[in-house]
């Protein structure tokens, strides 16, 4: 089996309600969907940010005509060694769930069992929590303490999750302490419950939000402060486990985290660390010293969620429950529907590779939309509401 075309194409899909952040707004997702062509006749899906640079993407297609996705050594490093450039694992991961994709195909075999096989049947995920401003229609606001108590609890109802995120860092610190209060309160002791401010505090405040929030039982506190220096100095003196996915992203920043005891949960991305492979490969090595591992979730579609599921599955330490926006958006792209939850987990699907198709149609659908979106915007704006608003670190 050899590769023949590389083929990229950009599409958005509407959420139910734009999502507040401490960077800027999401308004709707945007993924970059990638196939693989083959002289078997077969297709190997991909996904990534819908942030890539296409003609940089489309560079790598020399490279990688004429391989066997089977040889995934080779190709990755003829992606990752062109120059500093194309160090980006944005790029590598997606041409590796396409070639893992295609070597399940060839083989009739799921991703899983590729990847060392399941280990559990099923991969619990967490109900993930924006303040979100109003939809199109005047609904979906989740602003006060509340609202949000009441938004979690629906969720908690309709998907069965027994974890709870909460997106931070978009209000002054003590109005989320509040929010979290509010979410403890609603959801009684039963449901884990997480807080990530998204590096938005300084690490003294950091500290005297943490030591705050103490009393809430609260499963990891993700990335209060930025960089490993500040997170060390936070982990010292505060009780609540340290989670990152923003000092802790790549090899390179793993051993000086550790040795400064700057975490103590590493939250795996397959889009950051380079793939489902390398992602297994980092689950041994915080097993091998001691640290905890999760899953980040970065807007993904049916195509990336189910090669998280299908990763999720054959890692014995992975006993967090995984990130996961999804159940945000309003459709997707493949055949079917959206995956489905059940009593707050997924199931990888099955079936040969990832086990799902693309519905062509709808691609197109939100492929257009994605185009609508770029031609009416002249410039970025993060946040439509405040369109002078700008993210500034730190903000307290």
């Amino acid at each position: 089996m050899k590769i023949t075309k590389l083929e990229l194409k950009k599409v958005s899909i509407p959420i139910e309600a734009p999502l507040r952040h401490s960077y800027a707004v999401h308004t709707v997702f945007t993924r970059t969907i990638v196939k693989l062509y083959t002289d078997e006749a077969l297709i190997g899906l991909g996904e990534t940010t819908g942030n890539i640079d296409e003609n940089l993407f489309k560079s790598f297609e020399s490279v990688l005509i004429g391989e066997d996705p089977f040889n995934l050594e080779v190709i990755k490093m003829k992606i990752s060694q062109r120059g500093y450039y194309s160090r980006n694992a944005h790029i590598l991961t997606p041409v590796e769930i396409a070639c893992l994709d295609l070597q399940g195909k060839y083989t009739n075999l799921p991703v899983y069992k590729l990847l060392g096989g399941k280990i559990r049947d099923k991969v619990p995920t967490s109900a993930y929590l924006f303040y979100r401003y109003p939809n199109s229609e005047g609904k979906g606001e989740v602003t006060t303490p509340e609202q949000m108590a009441e938004h979690a609890l629906d969720l908690v109802n309709k998907y069965g999750f027994k974890t709870v995120k909460l997106k931070g860092g978009v209000f002054e610190p003590n109005y989320e302490v509040e929010t979290i209060a509010a979410l403890r309160k609603a959801l009684g002791p039963s449901v884990k419950l997480r807080f990530d401010p998204n590096a938005v505090w300084t690490p003294e405040t950091a500290i005297s939000v943490g030591k705050k929030l103490e009393i809430f039982d609260l499963e990891y506190y993700e990335d209060p402060t930025w960089g490993i220096p500040g997170m060390a100095e936070v982990r010292k003196r505060v009780a609540i486990p340290l989670a990152t996915n923003m000092c802790v992203k790549e090899f390179d920043e793993f051993g000086p985290a550790v040795k400064v005891g700057a975490v103590d949960i590493v939250l795996s991305d397959p889009w950051y660390w380079g793939g489902l492979t390398n992602t297994k490969v980092l689950a041994r090595m915080c097993s091998t010293l001691g640290i905890g591992i999760g899953m980040h979730s970065g807007l993904e579609f049916g195509i990336g969620l189910s090669a998280m599921l299908h990763l999720a599955i054959t890692i014995p330490n992975l006993v967090h429950a995984i990130d996961a926006h999804y159940h945000h958006l309003l459709d997707d792209i493949i055949k079917g529907g959206k995956i489905e939850y059940k009593d707050g987990c997924m199931v990888p699907p099955e079936g040969p590779g990832l086990g799902v198709s693309l519905d062509e149609e709808k691609v197109e659908k939100y492929h257009e939309f994605y185009k609508s979106l770029v031609n009416a915007s002249k410039r970025y704006i993060p946040d439509p509401v405040r369109p002078e608003w700008f993210a500034k670190y730190p903000s307290w």
